[in-house]
């Protein structure tokens, strides 16, 4: 093949070196000389780190308002109140009739409805405080660790309970590696992996009371004193080690608050220390001078034995000096000037951190408006429906799965004769969505206004309009169904949710433009 050559016939080589420029980023110049850029070169350093940085959060989240308010935000707003299966079992593809298949996912919703009051293991937790006790850890400490576990037949029967499956919570701390394994090259922070890096077994920490008693530190545990969990057994998942990929070949979760928690722990002492200041300044002592250092108080009012002459006025201390002593009164002028806008950057800057608005931080709403507020909304609620679909494929559909088929093995739920069996087409009997807590309203007329155009010219389904605000479409409509025998009788006989073409949909007086209409003779009954 003949390469590139110039107008003499001399070839041009690609392979040459041209100068470029150079970028500030990959080199040593001012003013970032100096970073270079500091890393963990062993697997002890980093779980040092991780151990360090799960201990710091779990301090901020037990005693700091802001990140226990940032924490709040993203769990009660992506998990709340809990979220909840919608059994979607495409009919088409399983060939059975609709009903049937509807008729399927309703008992499938029972069996679930019945289990999450019995999913806790130790009994003390509905399956949505599970929820939310794992999206937490995963926020604070980076990562969650569940169990799926199968109750013993006579404790179930003893408890009362229909179902075997249940769940239990463990610390992610537990999850080490023995001190006899250190040396295994597949065994890297308490996880076994296979060849390709898939997690095989986990190694939770179990000691009895004597060995814990024994070491100062569960890190010098060996193997006899750990449970090694598998991973799986065949389709079942019996580890929910979850945990946000932020890089690739991570194993271990990194908390939310690692990329700004100086700003919360510096932003806290200062905030203490002001308080100490004004607290200080709000009971400073007054000093009295006199003469000759005469002392008007009587004896039982003075504390001659420390040397010192005052008289106690709580919470403050008034002073009694000698001659030619000169008072020196404290004066508080903290805060000062600025100090309320430089805490509201550091506040804003802690919020873009956690990807949460500022207002949403500080719960103060007092400096937006509607249009910054729903622009800030929608930015966070990308946060929140990203965890709440994570979420909801990652927990909360395998545990579905393993309970639609222990109620199937159990008789619970019924598959038509004529589809296929549970076990060969498993994903497409259980496949479900996941409905959250509702969104809620900025200003509740503007948005359900554009909610009734989006399904006037089918931008949306009923079925999307009610999953926003956390209903299911399918058992409102039976509710109203139900309702509107009695609705009529109030409206003698007219639908009460009829009404004539758009009447006040503009927020204009349905009885003026009824006047309007009958004036121009256009209010005909239909």
């Amino acid at each position: 093949m003949v390469g590139l050559v110039d107008a003499q016939g001399r070839p041009i080589s690609t392979a040459r070196f041209v100068p470029g420029p150079s970028h500030d980023a990959g080199a040593f110049r001012d003013p970032i000389s100096g970073w270079r850029g500091p890393q963990v070169y062993s697997r002890e350093g980093m779980a040092r780190e991780r151990r360090v940085m799960q201990r710091r959060a779990d301090d901020l989240a037990a005693n700091d308002w802001a990140a226990g308010s940032a924490i709040n935000a993203v769990s009660f707003n992506a998990v709340g109140t809990g979220l909840v299966p919608k059994a979607a079992i495409p009919a088409d593809m399983l060939g059975i009739d609709k009903a049937e298949a509807a008729r399927v996912g309703k008992e499938m919703e029972w069996a679930w409805s019945r289990w999450i009051l019995e999913a806790d293991v130790r009994g003390m937790c509905h399956f949505h405080d599970l929820q939310m006790l794992g999206l937490r850890a995963m926020l604070t400490q980076g990562e969650m660790l569940h169990l799926a576990v199968m109750r013993d037949e006579r404790e179930r029967q003893s408890l009362g309970n229909l179902f075997s499956l249940a769940v239990q919570t463990i610390r992610p701390q537990r999850l080490q590696t023995p001190a006899d394994m250190v040396t295994d090259p597949a065994v890297r922070d308490g996880i076994r992996f296979s060849s390709f890096g898939r997690p095989e077994a986990y190694y939770v920490a179990n000691p009895d009371a004597s060995a814990l008693d024994a070491f100062a530190s569960t890190e010098s545990l060996t193997s006899d004193d750990f449970s090694c969990i598998p991973a799986r057994r065949a389709h079942r998942r019996l580890v929910f080690h979850l945990f946000r990929h932020e890089r690739e070949e991570q194993i271990r979760g990194v908390s939310c608050f690692a990329s700004g928690i100086t700003l919360f722990r510096n932003l806290s002492d200062t905030l203490n220390y002001e308080l100490f200041a004004q607290l200080m300044a709000s009971s400073f002592p007054v000093f009295v001078a006199t003469e000759a250092g005469q002392m008007p108080l009587n004896p039982h009012e003075s504390d001659e034995e420390q040397g010192e002459r005052y008289h106690r006025i709580e919470p403050g201390r008034l002073y009694y000096g000698e001659l030619n002593q000169k008072p020196y009164p404290l004066e508080s002028k903290r805060p000062s000037s600025n100090f309320a806008s430089f805490v509201e950057i550091i506040l804003r800057a802690m919020a873009a951190s956690q990807g949460i608005p500022y207002e949403t931080l500080t719960k103060d709403y007092s400096k937006t408006n509607y249009s910054s507020m729903r622009a800030a909304l929608n930015e966070a609620w990308k946060l929140y429906g990203y965890y709440r679909q994570w979420y909801g494929r990652s927990y909360c559909q395998p545990l579905w799965e393993m309970l639609v088929e222990e109620a199937w093995l159990r008789g619970y739920v019924t598959l038509p004769k004529n589809g296929p069996d549970f076990y060969d087409a498993r994903e497409l009997w259980c496949n479900a969505s996941w409905v959250g807590p509702a969104r809620g309203f900025v200003d509740p007329v503007k948005e359900i206004q554009a909610v009734i155009l989006a399904l006037q010219n089918h931008l949306m389904t009923y079925g999307e309009a009610w999953a926003e605000r956390g209903g299911d479409f399918d058992e409102g409509m039976e509710t109203m169904m139900a309702e509107l025998p009695l609705l009529n009788r109030l409206s003698g006989g007219q639908s009460a949710g009829a009404r004539p073409d758009n009447a006040g949909f503009n927020g204009s007086d349905d009885s003026e433009a009824a006047d309007a209409s009958n004036e121009r003779g256009e209010n005909d009954d239909v």
